[in-house]
């Protein structure tokens, strides 16, 4: 289909145009479609028929329209709290950094008490400050109620490496709205570095704006161009299945949130974590939007908009990011022996 045609049946108005367009895309196309139509909903620079054209076809084809989150839109206050929350629990935390003992949970994962007085810490400032919204924990409350807004956090993403002193840990924070991502704060207190995201006002690394890094297609291929000396995060569980066949030498930092959040500055062209819950991506999803790459899971339908009443402790899947769409595509193919759609 020419570009042109696309963007007319997509701007139509008319359903059945929306969705014949839409269906001709794959789904590389479709990510990029899709987050331009959410940035026209919200965009007060364009005209109002955009807006209502780009809103129509996010209805027809059944998409929640999260558009722009102007911090003005958000719970008063909302970005400074959360990252206010999220660096002085972090840096309360790196007294008891590599002096705890920790205790084995059902899953197999660690828990200490610092876990713990964590989550207390974080949704009891929460709670005093919106007292209508709604929790999502690892260490408390695993089922999503259905609330306008509600938390998503991880007290210690990386619970491991903090119970060994190994520096990479962090607090995740993320804002759902109406079951979606519109606000992601992680902060590292080791490593100094506090990523933030509101949705459509970009990604940031402490007072600096960041960018996932750009890959160049080759011409003739269309395959994405990377070096060798180029950096891929994963977890160990990827290596189970012995070395992937991906052109990058390989880091594993042992916390989801952190492979993300690298991904999004530019450090690392991609990620796959194998076993992730919505508390270790909530926070990091809006930033990995925002600096431009693509994020994504192995379910079978959408992780968000989180779906009422879903014990999301249950809820366990892996989790690739890329820098772009073609790499996104490239590295499906590459990890399809561990990354099964």
């Amino acid at each position: 289909m020419e570009l042109d045609q696309l963007w007319e049946d997509i701007f139509s108005e008319d359903a059945e145009r929306v969705r014949s367009a839409w269906a001709g895309l794959n789904a590389y196309e479709r990510i990029s479609v899709r987050r331009l139509l959410e940035r026209i909903t919200g965009d007060a620079q364009r005209i109002e028929a955009q807006r209502i054209a780009a809103r129509f076809a996010l209805t027809a084809l059944e998409i929640p329209c999260t558009g722009f989150m102007p911090e003005d839109d958000l719970p008063e206050g909302a970005l400074d709290f959360a990252r206010s929350l999220a660096h002085d629990t972090a840096h309360r935390l790196k007294a008891t950094f590599g002096r705890l003992s920790a205790a084995l949970k059902h899953d197999g994962t660690l828990v200490t008490q610092a876990d713990i007085e964590s989550d207390c810490r974080l949704s009891d400032a929460i709670l005093a400050r919106y007292p209508s919204h709604g929790i999502l924990s690892e260490e408390r409350d695993k089922i999503f109620r259905g609330q306008e807004w509600c938390w998503v956090i991880d007290p210690i993403d990386g619970t491991t490496n903090f119970t060994w002193g190994v520096p990479a840990w962090g607090v995740l924070i993320g804002l759902l709205h109406f079951g979606q991502p519109v606000l992601g704060v992680a902060d590292f207190p080791m490593t100094d570095e506090q990523f933030y995201a509101v949705r459509g006002g970009g990604a940031w690394l402490n007072a600096t704006p960041i960018h996932a890094a750009a890959v160049q297609q080759d011409e003739h291929t269309g395959e994405p161009v990377v070096q060798k000396t180029q950096l891929f995060a994963c977890c160990t569980r990827t290596l189970q299945h012995g070395q992937p066949d991906i052109p990058m030498k390989l880091r594993i930092f042992g916390t989801t949130g952190y492979d993300l959040a690298l991904v999004a500055k530019g450090a690392c062209l991609g990620s796959l974590d194998m076993t992730s819950h919505v508390w270790d991506v909530a926070a990091v999803w809006p930033l990995i939007e925002e600096a431009g790459g693509c994020i994504r899971t192995n379910l079978q339908r959408e992780l968000f908009p989180l779906q009422r009443g879903q014990d999301y402790g249950a809820l366990a899947f892996s989790i690739l990011a890329a820098c772009s769409p073609h790499l996104l595509a490239y590295l499906e193919r590459q990890l399809s022996d561990r990354f099964p759609i």
